[in-house]
């Protein structure tokens, strides 16, 4: 009981009574649907131009959870041709965006295969997915030099390879851009 009419008192001491240390405590952060706004009295211009300067990217919560989160697109067996779902498409513009506004930015294209086959048979497979992905974002204008194919075959699977719908799941490449 002590220790909670001391945490209440000090929660209480916090917030009204003490004084800040730093500018930065007063700071009003307002969230939208879309990003969060921080009003500070202490931000200046010239503040606002180094953080434009700095490589600290100033990206929207609905771009970062796009394009950051991995998309895979998955594959029938053997193939590498690509089901264009409503998800790609968004993927797809959003990044189109993104690479535009910040072109060192790179996006990372990784294939994978199911274990059916060789090793050597499921990387070139996996490589062949990628590029047809990598095609698919050069159709739809993104840059060639903004984007990087990596193989890895078998090597890195999320499903269980001992069932159909495990491989199902590991025949698949993976888009994200480059952190």
């Amino acid at each position: 009981m002590l220790i909670l009419i001391w945490s209440l008192a000090y929660t209480y001491y916090w917030h009204t009574e003490r004084e800040p240390k730093c500018a930065c405590e007063q700071d009003e952060i307002i969230n939208t649907a879309d990003s969060v706004i921080i009003n500070s009295p202490a931000i200046t211009d010239s503040l606002i131009a180094d953080s434009l300067k700095s490589d600290t990217l100033q990206i929207n919560t609905q771009e970062r959870e796009i394009l950051f989160t991995p998309l895979d697109v998955y594959f029938n067996a053997g193939k590498s041709s690509i089901d264009r779902t409503a998800e790609v498409d968004t993927f797809i513009t959003t990044a189109k965006k993104f690479l535009e506004k910040y072109p060192e930015k790179t996006l990372l294209i990784t294939g994978h295969s199911d274990s059916d086959g060789s090793e050597t048979t499921n990387l070139i497979l996996s490589e062949n997915r990628a590029k047809k992905a990598k095609d698919i974002l050069i159709q739809e204008g993104i840059p060639e030099a903004q984007m990087e194919i990596v193989a890895k075959g078998e090597t890195e699977p999320i499903g269980d390879n001992t069932t159909a719908e495990g491989k199902s799941k590991n025949r698949r490449v993976t888009v994200k851009i480059k952190e």
